[in-house]
């Protein structure tokens, strides 16, 4: 809403105090003094010999020096495989973990598989560390997040997944998203976007369609697998040529179709279910399309408080839910956005006539109002939602470990000056996008993904560069010379990889969330509305060559 002078958060106890409690709001309304990243934020560590030591140190030199009610909190927990491993003296950011991720005992009830006997990724999160500012600090060489002095939480979920997503890449070929994922039919639809471009209103608004399941809000993982002679599915971890050459993770795809001829070449693959393989190349059915399966990656949900908005069911658990940085409202923010609460509010009122779940026992109408203005006041204010919860439970993925076999991905945008609204991307315009991903502000964010533990410099330098030597016209596009780049950053590189994999695996689309400039359209929530249909139909139907505009797309859902 960024009406920043009509909203207030309480003060701090103490100047120096990282986090506190808020106004009364769900479980607990914790407020951080950092509602968002931290301005030093360092993940080229490794490139400053002897800084990952010294940050180290002061670690070291802060846990030795945690006495009396102050207590040290530590946590390991398996993300997609991989075991993480927190240690922080932050209550907040300790709660918020414990909720988020599998632990290790729930891990393996869940899928039956054992956690590996060590963490790959350690997490130090450390308040009142004197010698340090406010920073973030990531080392991809020793898989090693540092935090000093802030509370926090997204900022620490981010850099986690991101050097998760690092190993996942490189080691196993699994491709580590920042995006929503939603099944309907027993096709899933996965949605790559910038903020504030309806990539949450498109996950929930298709859950209000028959035969769909929840899949993913924010981070997604996929595997790309191939067709075996005997009729599995697996993905190849590593292959080794009898001419002695050698790929893994990210690489054996390029791998396979430089050496689709070497039939006795050994590969190492996994089932969808993670049983290891040890097979030949001559094993694979290289004449079947590679496909893709998509799985979860958090247990409860760390989310938009304004998520209500748009999907009022939400609101019943999020106001039973453990939040952060939910700000106190003035009474010229409600009468600014009196219109939007009604609506809100009615849904609500809706929802619990109809018999759904949660309630709002002995609030008046003014009060739920106040509520509501909370919830979609500040952009940043989260929660930790548990969707089995706001779902019936079998609409709902909960086991990691199960996948769903993607059909479609959409890049989603907001450009109320292109007339495109639905379109079927060549190789050239996917990658394109996704090199340059520009969100609606007009900034610049590769992937559309401000998690990827990558140095952001190097990657935005060399994709600028290029930009201004591409010339389509004689057929030099962004994307090709991108390809016959010889500087290019491996953390780019693997990650550009495996989203031209991910092209030959799926239909690609792009998706214009601006239908409320159609001049039939009365309103928001028609315009939402509309664009679910067009999701819906578009899964359906898979159409190949699509080209939708505002002046024509009303004739395909019609």
């Amino acid at each position: 809403m960024a009406d920043e002078s009509l909203f207030s958060f309480p003060s701090p106890p103490a100047p120096e105090a990282s986090e506190w409690a808020g106004s009364p709001i769900g479980f607990s309304n914790t407020i951080t003094r950092t509602k968002g990243r931290t301005a030093v934020h360092n993940k080229t560590v490794d490139a400053t010999p002897g800084l990952l030591e010294k940050l180290l140190k002061s670690v070291h030199d802060r846990l030795d020096h945690i006495v009396g009610k102050e207590a040290i909190f530590q946590q390991d927990v398996m993300i997609h495989g991989i075991r993480v491993r927190a240690s922080t003296n932050s209550r907040h950011l300790f709660d918020f973990w414990v909720d988020n991720w599998y632990g290790l005992e729930e891990w393996q009830k869940v899928t039956g598989q054992a956690p590996p006997p060590e963490p790959r990724v350690k997490v130090y999160a450390m308040l009142g560390v004197t010698d340090q500012q406010e920073a973030a600090y990531y080392s991809h060489d020793s898989s090693t997040i540092i935090f000093f002095n802030t509370s926090y939480y997204g900022q620490l979920k981010s850099w986690v997944l991101g050097a998760v997503g690092r190993i996942l890449a490189a080691e196993y070929g699994i491709h580590s998203i920042h995006g929503a994922c939603v099944e309907k039919g027993g096709k899933g639809v996965l949605y790559i976007a910038p903020t504030g471009t309806g990539k949450s209103t498109s996950s929930y608004g298709l859950m209000t369609y028959p035969n769909t399941r929840f899949h993913s809000d924010d981070w997604v993982y996929v595997r790309y697998t191939y067709a075996t002679r005997d009729g599995r599915r697996v993905f190849v971890l590593n292959v080794e040529g009898t001419d002695g050459s050698r790929a893994r993770g990210y690489q054996v795809y390029r791998w396979i179709e430089l050496h689709s001829n070497d039939l006795r070449a050994r590969l190492k693959a996994m089932t969808l279910d993670n049983r290891e393989l040890e097979i030949v190349l001559g094993d694979l059915d290289l004449a079947k399309p590679i496909e893709a399966y998509a799985y979860i990656s958090e247990k409860v949900f760390y989310l938009r408080t304004n998520l209500a908005e748009n999907f009022p069911l939400a609101a019943f658990e999020i106001l039973a839910s453990k939040s952060e940085n939910i700000p106190d409202v003035s009474a010229g923010f409600i009468e600014k956005h009196k219109s939007t609460l009604q609506n809100i509010y009615q849904d609500i009122q809706a929802v619990k006539n109809a018999g759904g779940s949660g309630s709002l026992p002995g609030k008046s109408e003014a009060e739920l109002e106040s509520i509501c203005a909370r919830l979609i006041a500040f952009d940043n204010a989260r929660s930790m939602l548990d969707m089995s919860k706001v779902l019936p439970a079998a609409r709902v993925y909960t086991n990691p470990m199960e996948p769903v076999k993607l059909a479609a991905v959409m890049l989603l945008k907001r450009n109320p000056e292109d007339p495109s609204v639905l379109r079927h991307l060549p190789l050239d315009a996917f990658m394109q996008d996704l090199l340059i991903g520009e969100t609606p502000d007009k900034k610049r964010e590769i992937a559309y993904n401000a998690y990827r533990a990558v140095d952001d410099q190097a990657e935005r330098e060399l994709i600028n560069r290029i930009e201004k030597q591409a010339n389509p016209v004689a057929g030099s596009t962004l994307y090709r010379m991108f390809a016959e780049a010889n500087d290019v950053p491996d953390s780019l590189r693997e990650e550009f990889e495996l989203f031209r994999v991910m092209y030959y695996a799926l239909r690609t689309y792009d998706l214009n969330t601006t239908l409320q400039k159609d001049h039939n359209v009365r309103g928001k929530r028609e315009a939402v509305a509309r664009t679910m249909a067009l999701i819906a139909r578009t899964l359906d139907e898979e159409p190949q060559g699509i080209h939708l505009t505002i002046e024509n797309y009303g004739k395909y859902l019609d």
